[in-house]
């Protein structure tokens, strides 16, 4: 998989370099650490918070690295996989996780949070997906 002139094994990996670049960023820019645990997402929140407004001509890259972190905490919580999917109603792929049969889409969330302010709450976004999923093992 290529992309901005980087060559990748894998969508996975991808995303994964893109968290990464969140990580550094979060800590240089804004002195924030991000872990990838469930207790980074308002710390996530905080930069994001800081870094809007986001031009429009940067918001496919933004949306790309914090959407990359979000979706790596779940990604490591349960077992998931980085999928090319369409969102339904949508007509194009984006990147998204298959955690146990369901699709969530973090980057589309966190494209949602940076232009639409703090009521796409990443936090409730996480807590409704962390209780579908651990009803789903229990049930």
């Amino acid at each position: 998989m290529r992309e901005a002139g980087r060559e990748f094994e894998s969508l996975g990996a991808m995303m994964e370099s893109y968290a990464e670049t969140a990580v550094r960023v979060a800590m240089d820019d804004h002195g924030m650490t991000l872990d990838y645990s469930a207790e980074s997402i308002p710390r996530l929140e905080t930069v994001l918070a800081a870094r809007i407004p986001v031009k429009s001509s940067e918001q496919e890259e933004a949306t790309r690295v914090w959407g990359g972190y979000f979706g790596e905490i779940f990604r490591r919580r349960w077992p998931a996989e980085w999928i090319m999917a369409v969102y339904p109603g949508g007509q194009f792929a984006m990147p998204a996780l298959e955690i146990g049969g369901s699709q969530i889409y973090p980057l589309l969330k966190v494209f949602r949070r940076l232009t639409m302010g703090p009521g796409e709450d990443l936090s409730a976004f996480f807590a409704k997906v962390a209780g579908a999923l651990e009803g789903k093992a229990q049930g």
